[in-house]
């Protein structure tokens, strides 16, 4: 059994996400946000509806992006944020991520949200939130 959060993450870099840490927005497993590097994205597991069959055949739980961008770039936060949204709402299932199937993954309510900023930090961070279906 591979941990939630992992599967996840390797959902998403198999969807060809770019987690160079130079280069693109790295991935890190939640709930901890570190302080660098200043584009990053977080993926946070939790809870959700739980089985939805009458028999233990598919699970649903939620996950939380969290993208942070560089300083005073909002433009740039917001645009990646849109773009791992478009990436993970166009994928193909079902899929199978380090040994769990993945049957389906799909945004609970809108689209990439804005955190409060913060004049001290000055860089601008959004989340989503998604449902995610695995079974056997």
């Amino acid at each position: 059994m591979t941990a939630q959060t992992k599967v996840i993450i390797d959902f998403i870099t198999g969807l060809g996400w770019d987690d160079r840490q130079e280069l693109g927005y790295p991935l890190f497993p939640g709930p901890y946000v570190p302080d660098e590097p200043d584009r990053c994205v977080v993926v946070t597991g939790g809870s959700g509806p739980g089985y939805l069959t009458e028999e233990p055949a598919t699970d649903g739980s939620n996950f939380q992006a969290r993208i942070r961008g560089p300083q005073e770039s909002p433009f740039e936060a917001e645009e990646v944020a849109q773009l791992l949204d478009a990436l993970i709402l166009g994928a193909r299932f079902p899929v199978q991520v380090d040994g769990t199937w993945i049957v389906h993954c799909s945004r609970i309510g809108s689209g990439p949200t804005p955190l409060p900023w913060n004049p001290a930090d000055r860089r601008t961070e959004l989340t989503s939130n998604y449902l995610i279906v695995t079974g056997v």
